[in-house]
């Protein structure tokens, strides 16, 4: 691999309405994704507005620094469809009228049973060296223009016509250009239970790798470990995740839950109850019915006791159970004391109970911090543990719902 070219790529994104956030760019991650496949190495992406001088200095520096330049936008009939023009700009290029475009325009609005107004010429316009990208699904075509060893490409930013433009034109063309050689794959490892410095701490000499990179994604109560890897061959860069993937294993590996970037906690734990078996029953305090509700939405229904509505006292019961005082030693007893109720009054296998502080300024982020004790219950023995934050906020919830996620992931798994 060491005498293959990786080229690198960049993406520029064109107008107001993207750049001020009244519409989502869906177009670069999309892009982006595309160029990976083709071991295209994406460094820049950039959004513009629809201003001819900004757009025309920033594909200078563009078509300076990278070897394939994407545009999307702004090639349309109106007055701020302006890349045409900054690109002749940036590349000392005059626009010229292209024919064959402007007849294939005239056929398709006669096709379309209407008159072709004067301004829909201005989408025959390209620069003088450009080459034309055919638009198959839509009106303005797009072109391709080279120089120093960058090609540019300008698509329009209607989705639809862009993808087949895309796939017709511009992945053929860079395949072509790399020879078909070089792809670039990502593996995201999920973990749970431990947080973004720890694993820092853990794997930073790994974070220092250049093929693979290693880095770091954090979320909401948990964190990522994000591999990305760069062969000649799908399969050669597997190969390398593989082996970077076992050694990050051998660091933190009681703390990965999931190869699978958009696998939620809450779901790996609902298939992990149906793996094992497993039912379970859930009182929580103050956390507002979330951890519940999570596991539910993450397809866990068939796994949760509803005891709540078949034992219609069993409410009155628990509640007797909650001490006056928010205090740790009487929440530690109550634990105790509701886990027993829960197993009388259910066939589960599983039982947690989640007790906290409510105070309104309590919470991960609040003046004050509280206390919860979470404990879970199965045919594998008893765990507690203490979180040092309570409160009835929902992001609060979500870091004790994780939490106590894990507590069960443990158990099951036998963790120590």
């Amino acid at each position: 691999m060491s005498d293959h070219v990786w080229l690198k790529g960049e993406i520029v994104t064109t107008g107001t309405e993207i750049l001020l956030g009244q519409i989502v760019d869906t177009n670069a991650a999309w892009i982006a994704q595309r160029l990976n496949a083709v071991g295209i190495n994406l460094y820049y992406k950039s959004t513009v507005g629809d201003n001819e001088e900004r757009l025309r200095e920033l594909l200078k520096v563009s078509m300076a620094r990278s070897d394939v330049v994407i545009v999307t936008g702004g090639l349309g009939p109106t007055a701020d469809d302006i890349t045409r023009e900054a690109i002749a700009g940036a590349v000392g290029d005059t626009l010229v009228l292209d024919q064959p475009t402007v007849e294939n325009l005239r056929k398709r609005f006669s096709n379309w049973g209407t008159r072709m107004t004067a301004n829909n010429e201005q989408q025959a316009l390209i620069p003088q060296s450009a080459s034309i990208v055919p638009n198959p699904v839509g009106t303005a075509p797009g072109f391709r223009v080279s120089r120093q060893g960058c090609a540019l490409f300008a698509l329009p930013g209607v989705p639809r016509e862009m993808k087949r433009m895309m796939e017709d034109h511009v992945l053929p063309y860079l395949q072509a250009q790399t020879r078909g050689q070089g792809a670039i794959r990502t593996r995201t490892l999920r973990t749970i239970g431990i947080g973004e410095s720890s694993i820092d701490h853990e794997i930073r000499d790994l974070m220092a790798s250049e093929n693979p990179t290693v880095g770091l994604a954090a979320h909401t109560g948990q964190a990522d470990v994000r591999l990305t890897a760069r062969g000649l061959t799908e399969s050669a860069a597997d190969t390398m995740l593989d082996e970077m993937e076992a050694e990050v294993r051998t660091r933190i590996g009681a703390h990965i839950y999931s190869d699978q970037k958009d696998k939620d906690i809450a779901e790996h734990i609902a298939d992990l109850l149906k793996l094992k078996g497993e039912r379970i029953a859930i009182y929580e305090y103050h956390t507002q019915g979330m951890i519940t509700e999570r596991l539910e939405n993450a397809g866990g229904a068939c796994v949760l006791d509803s005891l709540w509505a078949r034992v219609p006292d069993l409410a009155t019961r628990v509640s007797a159970c909650i001490p006056e005082a928010e205090e740790e030693p009487a929440f530690r007893q109550s634990l105790a004391d509701i886990a027993a109720l829960l197993a009388d009054a259910s066939d589960a296998t599983c039982h947690l109970v989640v007790l906290g502080t409510t105070g309104e300024d309590h919470g991960v982020y609040q003046r004050r911090r509280g206390f919860t004790h979470a404990l879970f219950r199965s045919s594998r023995g008893e765990q507690c543990i203490r979180f040092g934050f309570g409160g009835t906020d929902s992001l609060t919830a979500i870091w004790i719902g994780n939490r106590c996620f894990d507590l069960i992931r443990r158990n099951l798994l036998e963790l120590a």
